[in-house]
């Protein structure tokens, strides 16, 4: 119920949101990794967490690992976390399935690394005028083929692959 209610309040589909936390914790709500990244979507506090937190709140706060654990907290933040990436930080790519594989992937690395697989800079704007020439399956063969790090190149393709597993298991509980 969650992921629905925050996938419709953020204009995201709830399929991408399950595959996220599927991929980050296979849906364990204590998980923490070594970054540390915290919950069901593996929120980082100093990057996420602020970024989020001030988007929602207007303030700046550094999110606890308490708060993070807490499923809702966490299903808000990293769901409207992912709103950020594609509506804010990558609003210039115009191609809806371009943004959608580039949101994974920033998810993952952030938004200055995918621009760096276009451009060798953290420039997204720049990035975003090469990735409008491109479709959308050249522009993911570049991502799998050039973000500079292979945890993310897997990532990609794991989140890409679930969401469309998800969908249909949506689609299916929906007839």
């Amino acid at each position: 119920q969650d992921v629905n209610t925050q996938a419709s309040a953020i204009n995201m589909d709830p399929e991408l949101i399950y595959a996220i936390m599927h991929s980050e914790s296979s849906f364990n709500p204590m998980a923490r990794s070594h970054v540390p990244a915290y919950g069901l979507m593996q929120i980082v506090p100093k990057s996420a967490g602020v970024d989020t937190y001030r988007f929602l709140y207007g303030k700046k706060r550094l999110l606890s690992s308490t708060y993070l654990y807490n499923t809702k907290n966490n299903i808000k933040i990293g769901s409207t976390y992912l709103h950020i990436l594609y509506f804010k930080y990558l609003r210039h790519i115009k191609d809806p399935q371009s943004r959608f594989y580039c949101t994974i992937a920033a998810y993952n690395t952030g938004a200055g690394n995918v621009a760096k697989t276009f451009v060798g800079s953290y420039n997204i704007k720049k990035a975003s005028k090469i990735i409008n020439t491109m479709t959308p399956q050249e522009v993911y063969k570049k991502l799998m083929r050039k973000l500079p790090y292979l945890e993310t190149r897997k990532y990609l393709k794991k989140v890409n692959d679930r969401t469309f597993v998800y969908a249909k298991l949506i689609q299916k509980k929906q007839l």
